[in-house]
C-alpha cells in the first residue's frame, strides 16, 4: 500500500488521531517542543502528505512524488488542513534543516508568490508612455508598494498616461480634485497641497499626489497608511513634492 493511500485511509477514520482547527505550523511546533515521535498525516482537499517526527525532530516527508525537504515545504504551506497522527516508524533522516528554518522559508515563499500573483496589470494609453523612462520608473515604484490597490498616472495636463485598473470614476475624481485644488490656490493665493487624502465608503482611501509634472491617483487598502506610502513614493522617486 502506498503512503498516499495510507494517509487517505487514516484521515478518513473517525476517532483517535484526528485534529482540526489549528494551523499546521503551530501543531508541528508543539510536536517539536514535546519531543514526540510519530507520523503526521496531512490532508488539504485532494492532496495528502506525511511528515515523520523522531523525538520532536522532523526527519522526513512525503507528498505524492515529492520526498524530503521539498515535500515538507509543500505540506506546511497548506492552509486549514486536516491532521491525523499515527505511530512512528523507523525512517532514515532525509531532512537536515530544523523545523523553524523550514517554517520560516515556507512563509517567505508564500509571501513571494503572493506578490507575483497580485502584481497589477498595467494599461498604457499610448506607445509613447511605454517608451518614457520617467513614467516607467514611476509605474514600477507604484506597482511594488504594498497597500496600493490600484492607481492612475496622469501627466501635468491631467491626461491619463497609464493605469492599473480601468475605473473611469477614479480617473474623473482625481482630475476633479486636482482642478479644485488649483482653483483654490489661484483664488486664495495659497500653496498647492502636497497630497490629497480622502476616506472611501468601503474603508479604503483615495490618495492624490502631484509629483514633478505628474499626478498620481491611488486607491489604498483599508489598513494602509497614506503617510507611509507617501514616504515610500518620495524615497523611490528621490524628488521633492511639487510646492
Amino acid at each position: 500500500m502506498t503512503d498516499t493511500t495510507q494517509n487517505s485511509n487514516t484521515l478518513q477514520r473517525e476517532g483517535v488521531g484526528g485534529i482540526n482547527g489549528i494551523s499546521i505550523a503551530s501543531f508541528l511546533q508543539m510536536l517539536e517542543q514535546e519531543h514526540h515521535s510519530c507520523r503526521v498525516h496531512v490532508q488539504s482537499g485532494d492532496e495528502t502528505g506525511t511528515l515523520y517526527f523522531t523525538d520532536g525532530e522532523l526527519t522526513d516527508a512525503t507528498q505524492g512524488p515529492l520526498h524530503g525537504l521539498e515535500a515538507a515545504y509543500t505540506i506546511v504551506s497548506w492552509e486549514d488542513p486536516s491532521i491525523a497522527l499515527d505511530k512512528s516508524v523507523s525512517r532514515p533522516k532525509e531532512i537536515k534543516h530544523p523545523l523553524g528554518y523550514i517554517l520560516l522559508n515556507a512563509a517567505k515563499q508564500q509571501d513571494e508568490q503572493a506578490e507575483i500573483t497580485t502584481k497589477p496589470t498595467i494599461t498604457y494609453v499610448s506607445s509613447e508612455t511605454e517608451e518614457n523612462s520617467d513614467y516607467q520608473n514611476t509605474i514600477e515604484i507604484l506597482s511594488g508598494i504594498r497597500g496600493i490597490r490600484s492607481f492612475y498616472l496622469l501627466n501635468g495636463a491631467g491626461k491619463t498616461v497609464a493605469h492599473s485598473a480601468p475605473d473611469q470614476t477614479l480617473e474623473e475624481l482625481v482630475i476633479y480634485c486636482v482642478i479644485t485644488s488649483s482653483n483654490l490656490k489661484n483664488t486664495l493665493g495659497t500653496k498647492s497641497p502636497r497630497r490629497i487624502h480622502m476616506q472611501l465608503k468601503d474603508g479604503g482611501s483615495l490618495l492624490i499626489m502631484p509629483k514633478s509634472g505628474k499626478i498620481l491617483g491611488m486607491i489604498l487598502d483599508p489598513h494602509s497608511s497614506a503617510t507611509e506610502i507617501t514616504n515610500q513614493i518620495n524615497s523611490g522617486l528621490s524628488v521633492t513634492l511639487n510646492p
